[in-house]
């Protein structure tokens, strides 16, 4: 056993090159990671503030486009309007098909939709023949009131009539 210490060996020139290198590595690699984040961070703080204020300026091209939506959903509201109110005067027509005398026909339609009222102007070929259909057209639910005008003897003793129809205006709809 020895007593006296031995001086330390001295380490080679190169292995202290490269341990101040790798220090010197270590700190750089350290103080690149927390300058690249500091940076990255800066970089999405700005990034937010140009997307909140891209989206608070409209440019004219979106401006345009936003007018021209809302010119179009202004048409299709007044169309969808028009579809939801639209009375179907064909409903009449059927109706009147179904409910005509065989010995009676109709010269002259006048429909009022929006009123629903209807003016008929026919001829049937007798008075009989005549308060037939009358009696067919009372008893439709559909007219709500029903007034013989205009009665007259026509050719060959036909019996000349104008007809005046109030209706129930659901027989308008679809």
């Amino acid at each position: 056993m020895e007593i006296i210490p031995k001086p330390a060996k001295k380490l080679p020139l190169w292995q202290n090159i490269l341990f101040y290198f790798s220090i010197a590595l270590l700190l750089i690699t350290i103080s690149g990671y927390f300058i690249l984040d500091h940076f990255l961070k800066n970089s999405e703080k700005t990034i937010q503030d140009l997307e909140l204020r891209l989206a608070r300026e409209e440019t004219a091209e979106e401006i345009s486009l936003e007018k021209e939506v809302f010119s179009w959903q202004k048409k299709i509201g007044d169309f969808s309007k028009l579809i939801k109110e639209h009375a179907l005067a064909s409903n009449f027509f059927i109706f009147l098909e179904k409910s005509c005398h065989p010995e009676v026909y109709f010269s002259q339609v006048g429909l009022k939709p929006m009123n629903s009222e209807a003016i008929l102007s026919g001829q049937a070929e007798n008075f009989p023949v005549l308060g037939q259909q009358i009696s067919i057209l009372k008893s439709k639910k559909e007219i709500k009131n029903l007034n013989l005008s205009n009665i007259s003897i026509g050719k060959k003793g036909k019996a000349d009539f104008t007809l005046n129809l109030l209706l129930d205006p659901n027989i308008f709809k679809k």
